[in-house]
C-alpha cells in the first residue's frame, strides 16, 4: 500500500446513463468505486463518508480499509489529509458493520 490512500465523493457520468453518486477508493496499487447511490445518500462529511464506504465495502475494499487500520496510516478524503488518529474511529465503526 502506498503512503497516500484516497477516498473521494464522486458524481459518475456514463454512456447514456443519468449517472450515479458514490465514491472512489484508491492508492498506487488498488482502485475501486461505488456508483449506485443517490446524491443524498453519499455523505459530504469526510468521516461519515469513510464510515459508509467501509460499511458497504466489497471484500477487496474491506482489505484495503483493514490495511489502513492495521498499519496506522492516514488518508486523503475529498482532497483533505486526515491523520490516522482522526480516521481510526470511522474505520472501526464502518468495519464493524457486516452486510
Amino acid at each position: 500500500m502506498s503512503n497516500r490512500a484516497s477516498l473521494e465523493r464522486t458524481l459518475f457520468t456514463g454512456n447514456g446513463d443519468n449517472g450515479g453518486w458514490g465514491w472512489r477508493i484508491y492508492d498506487d496499487y488498488f482502485r475501486s468505486f461505488a456508483d449506485d447511490h443517490e446524491e443524498t445518500e453519499v455523505p459530504k462529511d469526510p468521516l461519515q463518508l469513510l464510515t459508509k464506504a467501509c460499511a458497504e465495502a466489497t471484500p477487496e475494499e474491506r482489505l484495503f480499509f483493514e490495511d489502513l487500520l492495521a498499519e496506522g496510516k492516514g488518508m486523503l478524503i475529498n482532497e483533505s489529509w486526515h491523520e490516522f488518529e482522526e480516521i481510526a474511529p470511522a474505520l472501526q465503526a464502518g468495519l464493524e458493520k457486516e452486510d
